[in-house]
């Protein structure tokens, strides 16, 4: 006990110099009164948590989330989204499972993480017209699709092996999973097959005499507020590539739009570039008196369009291919 004493006073000795004996006893109550507070604050809290009532976790899964929050809200618990998951059997926007799970004993304010369905995955359908049949079943099921059936026809656009049509059609949304029905050409149809021709943005002639050379009924409409020049079709009924038998009637619409004296003509030429597959081109028309669409079509690689467009004294042309604008020019 001695020694000790000894060696303190030599301590106090040793730093007995102005100012610096008092700091170090100021720092050392300061260092007991901090460790005091972290003790009791620990303990404070340790009794707190000790002392929440154990509730049980109920079950959220399948249930909307106003509704879970209400059911953790009725035993003093706390949700947090933990993520989003595809899931076909629970509706989007339900929880489709939770951690803890349901029937686990925690405390009052513990947070439970949910995970919340987003339903069936929606995707979109690839377009496949115009290209092999092969290409599109790889297409499709890479899409995460399924083919089902296919069939065949006879075309007169699409070369034999060649997918004609898509059921459902291209670019919609479906629910992953949904099955695709294709249809194949089988080529041109021998001599007793009556396929209808592509007659829309042609001249009346050309379908009167095709029309004379089948056992078919032509049957004339007029549109006299069609944007195409006089005497062109504008639709047709039913649509090209279409059979149909013997005695069988065409509705042809032939534009019957009143010509302005000052009315001109531009010759539009476009012609699509070499690929495998189809594309859609439209051809928009833009002028005083609003705008209009000339042209909708599927086309093939490499085919030329060539549409003949009224107007009066200034006009914009667009050319749209698979809804990309391609071209554009200003007329007058």
């Amino acid at each position: 006990m001695q020694t000790h004493d000894v060696r303190f006073d030599e301590f106090i000795q040793k730093n007995k110099k102005p100012g610096r004996l008092k700091w170090l006893i100021i720092g050392m109550v300061c260092l007991f009164f901090v460790g005091l507070i972290l003790v009791s604050l620990d303990w404070v809290l340790g009794a707190l948590i000790h002392t929440r009532k154990e509730v049980t976790v109920p079950d959220l899964t399948k249930k909307p989330v106003s509704q879970a929050l209400d059911l953790l809200a009725k035993q003093n618990l706390a949700a947090k989204q933990a993520g989003v998951e595809f899931d076909t059997h629970v509706p989007p926007g339900s929880v489709l499972r939770q951690i803890p799970s349901a029937g686990s004993t925690v405390r009052e304010g513990r947070i439970i993480r949910v995970w919340i369905s987003q339903g069936d995955e929606m995707v979109f359908v690839p377009n496949t017209v115009g290209t092999t049949l092969r290409e599109a079943q790889l297409a499709i099921r890479k899409a995460g699709l399924n083919v089902t059936q296919v069939e065949n026809a006879y075309s007169l656009t699409y070369a034999k092996g060649l997918v004609i049509t898509q059921d459902p059609k291209a670019d919609s949304m479906v629910q992953k999973g949904t099955a695709v029905t294709l249809v194949s050409s089988n080529g041109a149809p021998p001599a007793s097959v009556i396929l209808v021709p592509s007659f829309k943005g042609k001249k009346l002639a050309q379908a009167t005499l095709w029309a004379s050379h089948q056992d078919v009924n032509l049957i004339i409409k007029e549109d006299p507020n069609s944007p195409f020049p006089n005497g062109t079709v504008a639709d047709q009924r039913p649509r090209a590539d279409s059979q149909v038998p013997p005695g069988s009637n065409i509705e042809i619409t032939v534009s019957r739009r009143e010509t302005a004296e000052n009315e001109k003509s531009y010759h539009l030429h476009y012609e699509l570039p070499q690929g495998k597959r189809e594309s859609i081109v439209r051809v928009v028309v833009e002028d005083v008196t609003g705008e209009s669409e000339v042209l909708n079509e599927i086309k093939q690689p490499g085919s030329k369009v060539d549409v003949e467009i009224p107007f009066t004294s200034f006009a914009t042309v667009r050319v749209f291919v698979d809804n990309i604008l391609v071209r554009e020019r200003e007329v007058k």
